[in-house]
């Protein structure tokens, strides 16, 4: 037995009309919307305009994959005219996290960056950010309930995490109708990013019973339902079970973080762009046998709890359900070669994320474990 808590502030509002109600209840008079171009381009923009009336201050529609530190410095000199009381981030995990890091910047003196911060290792005067309401528009960063943001330094070849209570949003409004028009590729890698989230809050050393009970119901939603949508993405209630999946594995991962899959991923999307639930999900069987070796019984309840006998039948399972997904095409696609990838398990061990693990690793585990993930896809 061990001690834990429990905090998580976020209150979320689940609605297929959520997106047109978002201004009922908002008692900011300057409101910012930090968004894709893409959400422009298709009129949800001018939706959220509608809701929020003149209450809305100004938009900033210049948030690309992976956010990146140079970037986001821009976008908060913009930013800092319109004094807005409080950002919306409407979009996937880059909108979000991008959200949360323009929120802890604003409320610092002039001139603090995250160049500054990350690069010269200035610290932050006071880690109090502005109110952040997030809209996600994908089923699997859990962002929208999270006190992270992952922000990306392609200059230095680096990445880096924000967190803090600050972060935490204080709303989040899910409305599956908006993750209706996913294409396939990013209902599949965010997919399995709810999916990555959910095993490694359960094969973590900060663990409770209460995240395990989220992260155990997030995979008896998301590993039946994520295949149904590849097929099916137009079902409104397979895309709101979806949503349902990542909400639930999001809370739980703002308890205990995420492990060694994560751990593994970042030099892969750093170094070659591979979408995040790719690079998190292909080693999560061949993780899930690792880590059932020293299991507590925690894995082989997860096993029984989705109708499998063992932790080899469930990975089995995760296995094959990779392999409907096509993971090894995503692989191909963005030119990573087994060879490529074990290149760079000495780059896979990220502090916060490794030491996470409920079976420690060493390099010579990661490179077997990554090793194997490439031989059964």
């Amino acid at each position: 037995m061990h001690n834990w808590s429990l905090y998580n502030p976020t209150r979320v509002e689940f609605s297929p009309d959520g997106l047109d109600r978002i201004g009922d209840g908002i008692g900011y008079q300057r409101v910012g919307v930090i968004t894709t171009p893409g959400f422009t381009r298709r009129g949800v923009v001018a939706r959220l305009k509608r809701a929020l009336g003149d209450r809305l201050a100004i938009v900033c529609d210049t948030v690309q994959p992976n956010p990146d530190i140079d970037a986001i410095d821009a976008t908060a000199k913009l930013l800092e005219p319109a004094a807005p009381e409080c950002l919306i981030g409407l979009g996937g995990g880059s909108s979000l996290d991008t959200a949360k890091a323009l929120a802890r910047i604003l409320t610092q003196p002039e001139g603090t960056t995250l160049s500054g911060h990350f690069r010269e290792g200035l610290p932050f005067e006071d880690e109090r950010a502005l109110p952040v309401i997030t809209v996600p528009t994908t089923a699997g960063t859990g962002a929208e309930v999270t006190p992270f943001a992952t922000i990306w330094d392609f200059r230095e070849q680096k990445k880096h995490s924000l967190a803090g209570d600050d972060l935490f949003p204080v709303k989040a409004v899910l409305d599956p109708t908006l993750t209706l028009r996913l294409p396939e590729s990013l209902t599949v890698s965010s997919g399995l990013d709810a999916i990555s989230h959910a095993f490694e809050s359960i094969w973590n050393k900060n663990a409770s019973p209460v995240s395990i009970g989220l992260a155990t119901q997030s995979l008896a939603i998301s590993l039946k339902t994520l295949l149904e949508l590849k097929n099916n993405p137009h079902l409104l209630e397979a895309r709101a079970a979806m949503m349902s999946a990542s909400l639930l594995a999001g809370i739980a991962i703002s308890q205990t973080r995420t492990a060694l899959a994560h751990s593994v991923s970042y030099p892969l999307t750093l170094k070659f762009g591979l979408p995040h639930g790719i690079a998190c999900s292909f080693t999560l069987p061949e993780l899930l046998k690792y880590n059932a070796e020293t299991d507590d019984g925690r894995l082989k309840r997860l096993a029984l709890c989705l109708g499998h006998d063992d932790t080899l039948g469930l990975a089995d399972a995760v296995n094959n359900l990779l392999r409907s997904l096509d993971i090894a095409g995503f692989l191909v696609a963005y030119g990573l070669t087994e060879e490529q990838a074990l290149a760079l398990t000495h780059e896979m061990f990220t502090p916060g994320r490794a030491d996470n693990n409920l079976r420690p690793a060493s390099v010579d585990d990661v490179h077997a474990i990554v090793r194997d993930a490439f031989k059964y896809l």
